[in-house]
């Protein structure tokens, strides 16, 4: 199997950038709301801050840090799909004896 293609500073980057993102999104949304409901610029400018510092207090929360931490090989999964299946036709040729190796029912593109 190939490993992972992202390194844990890449993958440590992308969130940082996730965050500052989803920050930015949620002030200027908070700016544009201000800016439309008739509000003076100097306000506008405020909110715009107001609403990233607010942005990022929620991309933290949301968005934790210890995601980049865990690598996705570090999970258990748990047996590929059609591991169980395939065990049991090694095991078993359907009609309750073994299969032998040069048994021609045996399919041959089987892992």
């Amino acid at each position: 199997m190939v490993g992972p293609s992202m390194t844990d500073a890449d993958r440590k980057r992308f969130l940082r950038y996730t965050q500052v993102g989803f920050a930015l999104l949620v002030g200027g949304s908070m700016g544009l709301v201000t800016l439309y409901g008739g509000a003076e610029l100097l306000i506008v400018a405020g909110m715009f801050v107001g609403g990233t510092v607010i942005g990022g207090g929620l991309a933290w929360y949301i968005i934790p840090e210890s995601i980049a931490e865990t690598p996705y090989e570090s999970v258990d999964r748990g047996p590929k799909p059609g591991a169980k299946m395939k065990q049991q036709r090694q095991e078993d040729n359907g009609s309750g004896q073994r299969a032998a190796e040069d048994d021609s029912r045996l399919s041959q593109n089987r892992d």
